[in-house]
Formats: C-alpha cells, sequence, structure tokens
C-alpha cells in the first residue's frame, strides 16, 4: 500500500519556457538537497506532452514512504510540500488542487495574489 502527494495546475494561459525551467530548477533543488534519509521517490512533474486536461500547465504526483512510521512520512510530505510552495508562488494566477489520496489539502498552501 503507498500513499501519494498529487499536484495539478490549470491556467487560461500555458506555462512559459521561462517558468517551466524554474519549475525544474527548483525540483533539482530540492531533490539534491533531500535531508530525510534515502529518498523514497523523486518529487514527479508530468511530461506536459501527454495527453492531459484542458489547461493543465503543471502536474504531478509523488509517493509518500510509510515503512518508516507516520512520524518520518509526514516530515517527508512537509518537506516536498514546501518544494510544491515554491512551484505555486512561481506559477501566478493558476488554479490549484492538490491532495493526499483522497484527502484534499489544497487550502493548506499559500497562493499568490
Amino acid at each position: 500500500m503507498s500513499v501519494s502527494l498529487y499536484y495539478t495546475a490549470k491556467r487560461e494561459y500555458p506555462i512559459s519556457e521561462q517558468e517551466w525551467d524554474t519549475c525544474q530548477k527548483i525540483v533539482e533543488h530540492y531533490i539534491a538537497e533531500y535531508p530525510l534519509g534515502e529518498i523514497y521517490e523523486d518529487f514527479c512533474v508530468y511530461d506536459l506532452d501527454a495527453e492531459t486536461e484542458v489547461n493543465v500547465i503543471f502536474e504531478g504526483a509523488t509517493k509518500l514512504p510509510l515503512d518508516e512510521g507516520e512520524d518520518h512520512s509526514m516530515k517527508v510530505l512537509d518537506y516536498w510540500a514546501e518544494c510544491l510552495q515554491e512551484i505555486i508562488d512561481l506559477l501566478i494566477n493558476a488554479q490549484w488542487h492538490i491532495h493526499v489520496d483522497d484527502a484534499d489539502i489544497t487550502s493548506y498552501f499559500d497562493y499568490p495574489e
């Protein structure tokens, strides 16, 4: 059994090349600086060239470890949530849907005005 963090951003206009490159740099930074032991799964961003819903500019999912206990799993969730928050801050005017399996956690993040 696994639990995953899912994230999707939609916007009326596409992600720019500069925004995409910056998103990739943010993700690479968090993967390189991961402080919680061996990475269970990298922060995964789906390929935008794949078939997806209309107006999706960013989406992905990351599995969370369950085998090291709930405390560790929550620390990992918090870490990847920090990564996601930086991306949220970057992608102005995006509408986000963020959840851990069936639990919607979209309201736990801050969104730029």
